[in-house]
Parts: C-alpha cells; structure tokens; sequence
C-alpha cells in the first residue's frame, strides 16, 4: 500500500535534521528543525503525526502539527508539536469559624436618652459546650494528561488544623472545637481561644489600680496617667488613653485619643484602632489604624498603618509597617522630621535578632560540652577510672548537649524562614495629598528622602531604588466593623 511505501522520518532525526525534544515530565514535546528541507525532499517520508505516534506521543497534538504536518520541516525554528494537561492540586483544607468575631457597636431607631445616642456595644460571646470551629476537608485534585496519553495524578489539597487556645478543647479526633467556658470567642495568630469579658464601669485610676486581667477588658471611660491595663483578649477604651500602658493579646480600640505626654504605650498582638495618637507609642502584630491624625509618635505595625478620615495627618516621629503606610498627608509645611519605614515585619525583625542570639547560646553550650566529652574520652584511652565527680559533669553535659542541639536545628530553621521572607518583602507609602519636605521614606533596605512637596503620590522599592508613581487606592480591610 502507499502508507507502507513512505519511508519514516527517523532517518531525517538520525542525520541531523531535525531533534525531537520531550522533557521527563511528558507534559511537552518539541521539535527543532536544525536543517530546513524543501516538498520535494519530504514528498516520501511519512506523515508527522505518524512519527509521533510511533515515538508514543498520542495526546494533545497541537494545530500545527494537524494542519501543516511534515511541512513544519521546511522552516529552522523550534515547533511544539503536542503538550499535555497539567494536574490541578486540590483546594486546601480550612479552619471554619463558627462564630461572629468583630465588635461592633448597635444604634436604636428612636433613642430614649442621651446615652442610647452611643448605641450598645455587641460583644460576640459563646455558651460553654458550643462548637466554635471544625475543619472543611481538602478537596481532591483534578488529573492531567501527558503527551504520552498516561494520567498524571494531581496532589490532594493539603489539610488544615484547628490550633486551640484557652477554654477551647478538640473532639471527634480533633474535626471540631468546643467552648470549656462561656465567654468571647476569639481567633489570634490562627489560634481560636474562648476569653471571659471584664468591664470597668469609669476610669483605670486610683478607684481601681492597675489592670490585669486573663480576657477581655472594656473600659466605660479614661485609662489615667501612670496607669496600665494588661489584658490576654482585647482591649476597648470608651474615652481616651493619657500617658498610661495597654498591653492587650488581642485588638486595642481606643474611641477618642491616645495622648502619650512621651511616656504612653499600647501594645496589641492583633490591630489598633484609635481616633488620634499624639506623643505616643503604638505598637501592633496586625494593622494600626489611625482615623484623624498621628502626631510626634512612635507607630509599628507587622502588616500596615493607615492614617485617614477628614485629616489622616501623619506628622514627626517614626512609623513602621511590614507592608503599607496609607495617608492623606505625610510630614507638615514647617518641614517636621518625620521618618516612615515598610516593607520589614518590625516584630520579624526583632524575633530574627533574638533567635541569631539564642542560636550562639546553643552553640556556646554544645562546644562546652564537647569538651567535658573529649575530656573523658582522653582518660578512658589513657585507662584511668573516671572519678564520680567526672561522671556527673559527663551525665549533665550530655543531657545539655542534647537539648542544645535541637535548639539549634529548629533555630536554625527558623532563621532561614525569616530569612525567605526578608528576600520577597514587599512595602509601600501611599499618600492621597500631599507629602512634605523632610520626610525620611525607608523601603526595604533603600532610602529616600523627600525635598521638595509632593502630590498624589505613591513609594515603592524597584531595581535596588525607592521609586516614586501615582497614586492607587490599595484594597485594604480597615479595621473592625
């Protein structure tokens, strides 16, 4: 038959005219034509989709290869000639909370008092034995193809777990949680924490003391000088904060002003939200969220500092955020000294400095204990007995090497997370108005400082160099609701 007098291509591969390519994963096959060849020449070689098919390749044969066949051989170039389906991994596994989180504030339609004016605040709360959260399983993934037409598994999505805090316990095999205690369901750092709820019916002040309490703590009125109010759950401040000390485990939310006098700090391992900040430090893991103006203060926040509303003055002192410093105005006409830098988790930053620290401890311990080792070793081959008292130093040496060791395999680790994460930051200063002169911009480990007034502007870090571009409106949660 004529199908049979065509002679196959092979001969034209082995002579150099052209390479068929396949990687080792099967998912493309590539041909390099190195010698063009003309009609004629090709007029009694087989077809090229039965080469392929001789070579095993069946599956996903592109346009090219169906329509222009062998004549893809008469022009140099690289050709695909087949690719296959890639796998599709799963949709991880999730943590569904299942309980509202946010506080807010209700107003009544036809208040009745001056106080009703402010509304109730809604605080989310739980009934000892509720379910609080339960895992939705990873989905399976969708198989691909490869050119050689075999199924390709795809990887399963990856499981997710629910990690507990206080008054939260595992069941049915750790699917779902449960609330030991009634009190205010919580989620920090991914970990899901039932916290009971104080409240202070007027100021922190010499009626009260100081405050230390292991959940939430609202305060009807002012948190006074001189004063702290620590707290494992959040904190929320109906007036305003004076040169005092808040240190809260969840949110910190203060309704007028925080007016430090130098001396005032708020700490909070979720966001902070307060009205105006002047002469004061805030610090945060999550967001600090600032709705008139920030004044001569000391702001850092692990993910990003926002400074809105009417004013969103952000004037003197220093801000830091790991990824976003957002205002309408930066600096003042009086050129003021203020200082913003992003793009580096502060709290990374300072956890990467105390584990380099832990990490030569660690190390320190296992040199001294190889030595105590060496030492016994050498009067061992020397055939001397070791002495009760050697024994004992050998005995605890080996129990500090131990340890010491893992320390410095999961600092080490550890070290080497940050330090990923250091080499992909990303950070911006966006500025909806106007920035002064005098304000220092550090991006990254690059600096601009800014000389003349600037409009509608936005900074960011590129090629090694803080950039300056228009200003774009960020998608940015603000806050709680």
């Amino acid at each position: 038959m004529e199908k049979d007098e065509k002679r196959p291509l092979d001969g034209l591969e082995q002579d150099g005219f052209f390479q068929l390519l396949v990687p080792t994963d099967g998912m493309r096959a590539e041909i390099v034509v190195k010698k063009p060849l003309t009609e004629d020449d090709l007029a009694p070689y087989e077809e090229l989709e039965e080469y392929l098919r001789r070579k095993g390749i069946v599956f996903g044969l592109t346009k090219e290869v169906r329509e222009r066949g062998k004549l893809l051989l008469t022009n140099s170039g690289h050709y695909l000639v087949a690719e296959g389906i890639r796998p599709q991994r799963g949709k991880d596994g999730e943590v569904r909370y299942l309980f509202e989180e946010e506080v807010h504030r209700d107003f009544l339609e036809e208040p009745e008092s001056q106080k009703e004016l402010f509304g109730i605040l809604h605080i989310p709360e739980v009934r000892a034995g509720d379910l609080v959260a339960e895992l939705v399983p990873p989905e399976e993934g969708i198989p691909g193809k490869n050119v050689f037409g075999k199924e390709v598994p795809a990887p399963p999505g990856r499981p997710a777990k629910i990690r507990v805090g206080k008054n939260v316990e595992l069941v049915e095999g750790g699917e779902k949680a449960i609330a030991r205690v009634s009190g205010r369901p919580v989620v920090v750092g991914k970990v899901v924490s039932v916290l009971p709820l104080f409240e202070i019916d007027g100021d922190v002040g010499p009626k009260t003391g100081d405050v230390h309490f292991v959940g939430s703590v609202v305060v009807r009125g002012t948190v006074r000088s001189g004063f702290s109010v620590f707290a494992e759950g959040d904190v929320e401040v109906w007036e305003s904060v004076e040169a005092a000390t808040i240190k809260s485990g969840g949110n910190v939310r203060i309704r007028r002003g925080f007016f430090g006098g130098e001396k005032g700090v708020v700490e909070a391992e979720g966001n902070v939200i307060v009205r105006v900040v002047e002469n004061a430090t805030v610090k945060a893991r999550g967001d600090i969220l600032v709705e008139e103006a920030a004044l001569h203060s000391f702001l850092s926040a692990g993910r990003n500092v926002i400074v809105r509303g009417k004013k969103g003055l952000l004037v003197g002192g220093v801000t830091r955020a790991g990824n976003l410093v957002w205002v309408r105005v930066l600096g003042s006409p009086m050129g003021t000294r203020t200082e913003v830098i992003v793009g580096l988790d502060p709290e990374l930053q300072e956890e990467f400095r105390r584990i380099q620290d832990n990490l030569k401890k660690a190390r320190e311990t296992i040199q001294e204990a190889e030595k105590v080792f060496q030492l016994a070793w050498r009067k061992q081959k020397s055939g001397a007995c070791l002495e009760p008292k050697l024994l004992e130093a050998l005995r605890k040496a080996k129990e500090a090497y131990e340890l010491a060791r893992e320390q410095e395999r999961i600092y080490t680790e550890r070290l080497a997370e940050i330090e990923e994460i250091f080499e992909h930051h990303e950070g911006k200063v966006l500025v909806e108005e106007k920035v002064y002169p005098q304000v220092r911009i550090t991006i990254g480990k690059f600096t601009y400082i800014v000389r003349d007034e600037i409009v509608y502007a936005s900074f960011y870090e590129k090629d090694k160099d803080v950039v300056i571009g228009s200003f774009e409106r960020p998608r940015v949660k603000e806050g709680w609701s």
